[in-house]
């Protein structure tokens, strides 16, 4: 199947590659964009098509027809990343060719998202919601002159609306989701505290005037958790199952946009707010006896509380009528905290609750700013930059992955300061060069420097070839470098004098396009190298009595080969991609007196998608479907069943392959005034994946012994819109 997947691509690859000599001829003086303009990595907002990087899009339009009402939601649907939710946590990480989250960049408006270990990095996307969203643009591929520190595997840059046509704009949403096949429109005091998922959502939107724009909007997002085998938060047997599969959690998010632009300037100020209550129910009962020989069972719960504030102001302006600088400024707190208390459950009261913990707390300073537009020509052009960013990192004794000695606290500063250049070089052969460098400065290590080359070659008028080559690199992250758990049963610890992390990618991509008739076809193909040295692993340093120390010891590889297509004719868009890509790791079999470096092969996964979309204009009508298919994925992990004394001993664990299939109907009413969307999300009924990676421990995604709780299963979603404009 994987073989046939792979011609079927191909052949289509080189038959559109014919195809496009003879629409040149045919149709010499068109020249088809069918994706948006973008800002990722540029001088200045342009098309796709001239951009010296490979940006992906996620359009609005994409975003609608999904329901996506955050980030995860939408970007499982993208070749080569793939977000992991938790089912314990609440909490999704984001890996991307190969990486995981630590290496992946997030920004909102070109600004890193602050998170528990700094700017940008180990973002849980769920946080993220969608409503004032234009646009989600990828890069994949280090970007450390661009982005700086940490953005080893790429960017991902969540670009917000900051405009509207009209004089006033009203939206208004509610949406009500099955989580699985559970589902309660109002909770049902005897048995539960209610199921499903309920979303409800207020945009409002005014332009002042031709130069001023503000808008606010109020988001909430209710997640009733997942029973599954569980019996919900009251039950009271002494059988293991009160509780949730996936945890009850609720998110509301607010922002306020304020704008004003005239022909040479232009400003902004953004505030957004986060504010997430997650619930545990411990399955574990406790039998009570009062002097009159009553009987009753209480629980030990927790409720955490994650609030996140964000305040961006943007400055863009033309300085002596002739030079363009933009500017970023940021402040931005992120802090979560939990409170424990005792519940009498069959009584149904709490009986007592401890104080408020707050247990982990970032604070960050951001500015950015560049300077552009020098000469004024389209032949060369040439930007200088800075970046500053001061974070502050808090952790108590309560924070799972901290036990201090003492029982005391850390709190700790970490400043980087960097500043970079490159120049643009445009030819009239139809070559663009890109060369750049960048210098880091850190309070706590050495400087680190970057490097990169774009460069773009114009084949024909629908036809170009690009390659980029860069360089990275991440700093160690509160966790490894301040971990210290020892007790009876653990001995984990961070190290102080780790070294940052280096990287580099290289990529080539083709891509062509074309327009005969009404038939518009568009397509990439594309292949990406990446390595990391001194990549940090929590090595075990003694597997008799499980001593892990955090140690700059592993070297990552990974490689890759994509192809994408897209085909539009009339109100027809159809999108078909795959990818084979491969990641090899350096394993040490490390103990006392053995240091023997393993090399790892290259094990390859393949993954496809495709999507369609087809609007009737008459009827206000968009029917789509969203596919993915992810091969199965293979790594070696520590058997702790085999090790001992004188050697770690590794073993090649497996997950297997699955498919995510959605769809959904998007009708307009009333000039589209009002919108419903209904629709399925995970039609093809996935739950949990065979994962052998646990056969020999507990799993941190709630699955049962040898599987991972990745999905609850198939969902259906109806989504009302009002959107008022005068």
């Amino acid at each position: 199947m994987k073989k046939f997947g792979w011609c079927l691509i191909f052949i289509i690859s080189f038959t559109q590659f014919g195809l496009a000599q003879e629409a040149e001829v045919i149709d010499t003086t068109q020249v088809v964009d069918l994706t948006d303009v973008v800002i990722t990595g540029q001088y200045s907002a342009q098309s796709v098509n001239k951009s010296l990087y490979h940006v992906e899009v996620i359009s609005a339009e994409d975003i609608k027809n999904q329901a996506g009402n955050t980030v995860a939601d939408v970007l499982n649907q993208n070749l080569n990343i793939q977000i992991t939710p938790s089912a314990d946590s609440g909490d999704s990480t984001v890996e991307m060719i190969g990486l995981d989250g630590a290496y992946v960049k997030v920004l909102v408006d070109n600004i890193p998202l602050v998170g528990d270990s700094g700017m940008g990095n180990n973002i849980d996307l769920t946080k993220i919601n969608l409503d004032n969203v234009e646009r989600i643009e990828i890069v994949k591929g280090a970007m450390g002159v661009d982005y700086g520190d940490n953005a080893l595997a790429g960017v991902i840059n969540i670009v917000t609306k900051k405009n509207i046509k009209t004089d006033w704009k009203i939206s208004m949403m509610v949406q009500e989701e099955t989580v699985g096949n559970e589902y309660d429109w109002y909770e049902n005091s005897g048995v539960s505290k209610g199921k499903g998922r309920h979303i409800q959502a207020l945009e409002v939107g005014k332009k002042i005037n031709d130069n001023w724009y503000a808008s606010v909007g109020l988001n909430r997002n209710d997640f009733q958790g997942f029973w599954g085998e569980k019996k919900g938060r009251k039950h009271f047997e002494q059988d293991g199952l009160r509780g949730y599969e996936w945890l009850p959690k609720e998110q509301w998010n607010a922002n306020a946009i304020l704008r004003y632009h005239s022909k040479n300037f232009s400003i902004f100020y953004k505030a957004s707010y986060l504010f997430e209550e997650i619930h545990y129910y411990n399955p574990l009962l406790n039998p009570q006896l009062f002097p009159g020989g009553e009987r009753t069972l209480y629980a030990s719960d927790v409720d955490y509380y994650t609030s996140r504030w964000s305040h961006h102001l943007n400055i863009d302006a033309k300085l002596f009528d002739k030079i363009r600088y933009n500017g970023d400024f940021s402040y931005q707190t992120q802090e979560r905290k939990f409170e424990s208390y005792v519940y009498d459950v069959p009584a149904r009261n709490e009986i007592s609750r401890d104080d408020e913990n707050v247990y982990l707390s970032t604070k960050t300073y951001y500015s950015r700013g560049t300077f552009s537009n020098f000469l004024n020509r389209k032949l060369f052009d040439f930007q200088v930059g800075y970046e500053l960013d001061h974070a502050n990192g808090f952790a108590n004794n309560a924070a799972t992955e901290f036990g201090f000695e003492n029982q005391g606290n850390i709190d700790r500063e970490l400043g980087t300061y960097a500043g970079f250049a490159s120049a643009e070089i445009n030819t009239h052969a139809g070559l663009s060069l890109r060369p750049g460098f960048r210098a880091s400065f850190n309070n706590r290590f050495n400087p680190q420097y970057s490097f990169s080359l774009n460069s773009k070659f114009d084949l024909n008028r629908n036809s170009n070839l690009r390659a980029v080559i860069g360089t990275a690199n991440r700093y160690p992250n509160f966790t490894e470098l301040y971990t210290h758990v020892v007790d009876s049963n653990h001995d984990i610890r961070g190290d102080e004098n780790l070294n940052p992390e280096n990287g580099y990618s290289s990529s080539i991509q083709w891509n062509s396009r074309f327009k005969l008739g009404q038939i518009k076809w568009e397509a990439n193909i594309s292949t990406i190298y990446m390595n990391v040295d001194d990549r940090i692993e929590l090595v075990n340093l003694n597997p008799t009595n499980a001593t892990f120390k955090y140690l700059n010891i592993d070297e990552f590889q990974s490689w890759g080969l994509s192809t994408d297509h897209q085909f539009k004719w009339k109100q027809l868009n159809f999108r078909i991609g795959a990818s084979l890509f491969g990641v090899s790791k350096s394993l040490y079999s490390y103990s006392y007196e053995v240091d023997d470096r393993i090399e790892d092969e290259f094990r390859y996964t393949f993954q496809s998608n495709m999507s369609i979309n087809y609007t009737i204009p008459k009827w206000a009508t968009t029917v789509s479907m969203y596919y993915k298919q992810t091969g199965k994925t293979t790594e070696y992990v520590l058997d702790t069943e085999n090790s001992n004394t004188d050697q770690t001993v590794f073993r090649l664990a497996e997950r297997e392959g699955f498919s995510m299939l959605d769809a959904s109907i998007r009708k307009g009413f009333y000039k589209n005034r009002f919108e419903v969307t209904v629709g399925a999300r995970n039609i093809l009924d996935v739950t949990n994946l065979r994962n052998t990676a646990f056969s020999n421990t507990s799993d941190g995604h709630g699955g049962s012994d040898g599987t991972m709780n990745l999905f609850y299963g198939r969902s259906y979603f109806l989504k009302l819109n009002y959107k008022l404009e005068f």
